[in-house]
């Protein structure tokens, strides 16, 4: 026969002998390939339906605030020992949710299945000039929660969780800057309402010389007495020439400011009575945050802080229960804002049917994935049994060597 040059065949041909010579091998080694492609196709159908077909439940939890509030709280979100601390506080911690919670917490975590809720979407935002003021001055509406499980109920459960620990941890950092900035403010102002008593009763000391001085050169001149309130007396000239009245309506008039001065005074020595029951409150409540705590944690020691800086006080007096009344609204208002005001008004839901591709589709799949994992593998076992027979063989003809071919045992393929 004539040799073929196997140079002679194109790269297209040789593709199509090897295919083909691929083909008849899976051919020959079907019933091996039929075994390990029911069996992986088994175990990826399992699989798929375990991870992707889980149930799927979602969310809305109203929180209004604006941008800079967020962006100043959200870092709080994955802070590990934040939710450690509110879930042993709620007696959370042997939780199977709230253990998953803490072992998956980080921010790419929270990011992937807590999403702030904007009033405006991007289609809205084309047709708005000042799109970036606006959204600085809305804020955001919420935020939407997800989270996937096997169990519905778990899935319910985690959105109920990440939601009252977000909203837990708002409350706690809002109220540690209202009390960090009230603490500072109370301190501050105590120095200026101190000054500003001082400088009143300096100028009411000067007042009270002046109208001493007054009455005496009203003595001496009684006759100045009678002159009219239309009349001046003006002494010197050019632009720096002083004008006086009368010495009677000098009088009046430095008592008149004397008198505002008092009343000034009065006003400040009240606010300084006040600030000093405020600074009272908030150095103990300041205190007392040094330890961290849970937001509901948080605001009640708030509210029991006050109660006893005010025990021992006459709430029937203004001044006092007016400062009362100023530290309760700022709890009422943590209270209506982080606990009231922000809520679930969508979900959690409980889902009935589970998410992702359905059985039929998922079992087609698995069975095409398991036909072919099974025929690589089935091919590649085929080819190290090859391998190692050709290895075998070398060995044994090197054993026997050239001149005892005649003795050589037959080998049957």
């Amino acid at each position: 026969m004539k040799k073929m040059n196997p140079a002679a065949y194109d790269d297209g041909d040789l593709f199509a002998l090897d295919l083909q010579a691929l083909v008849a091998r899976c051919w020959e080694l079907r019933r091996q390939i039929i075994l390990f492609a029911a069996v992986l196709s088994l175990l990826i159908f399992v699989l798929s339906f375990w991870v992707a077909r889980q149930y799927s439940s979602e969310g809305f939890m109203r929180a209004p605030r604006k941008f800079a509030e967020y962006n100043v709280q959200k870092a709080a979100f994955w802070d590990r020992e934040t939710l450690y601390r509110y879930l042993e506080d709620n007696k959370k911690t042997s939780d199977a949710n709230g253990e998953y919670l803490l072992g998956n917490l980080s921010e790419r975590f929270v990011q992937a299945h807590l999403q702030a809720v904007l009033p405006l979407s991007r289609d809205d935002l084309r047709y708005i000039t000042d799109a970036k003021g606006m959204l600085d001055t809305i804020g955001i509406l919420g935020f939407s929660i997800t989270f996937k499980d096997r169990s519905a109920e778990n899935a319910q459960a985690r959105v109920q969780l990440m939601g009252d620990y977000i909203k837990d941890t708002m409350l706690s950092e809002d109220l540690l800057d209202t009390i960090y900035t009230k603490a500072g403010e109370a301190k501050a102002k105590k120095q200026q309402i101190d000054n500003q008593i001082i400088q009143k009763r300096l100028a009411l000391t000067q007042a009270s010389t002046r109208l001493e001085a007054a009455r005496s050169i009203a003595g001496k001149y009684p006759e100045a007495s009678k002159m009219e309130a239309r009349q001046l007396l003006s002494t010197g000239s050019d632009n720096n020439a002083s004008r006086y009245l009368s010495p009677v309506a000098q009088l009046v008039g430095i008592e008149t400011e004397i008198a505002d001065l008092k009343s000034q005074l009065t006003l400040l020595e009240r606010d300084a009575e006040q600030n000093g029951l405020r600074s009272e409150f908030y150095e103990r409540v300041d205190q007392s945050t040094r330890q961290p705590k849970t937001g509901n944690a948080l605001l009640a020691e708030f509210v029991k802080t006050a109660q006893a800086v005010f025990a021992g006080k006459d709430l029937t007096d203004d001044k006092t229960r007016e400062i009362y009344n100023q530290i309760m609204v700022i709890a009422e208002q943590m209270r209506n804002k982080h606990i009231s005001e922000a809520r679930f008004v969508s979900g959690p839901t409980l889902p009935e049917y589970r998410s992702g591709p359905g059985s039929l589709a998922l079992a087609l799949l698995s069975l095409i994935g398991g036909v072919v994992l099974g025929s690589l593998f089935v091919l590649l076992l085929d080819k190290i049994r090859t391998f190692r027979g050709n290895r075998g063989n070398a060995a044994l003809d090197e054993a026997v060597g050239p001149e005892e071919d005649n003795l050589r045992p037959v080998r049957v393929a």
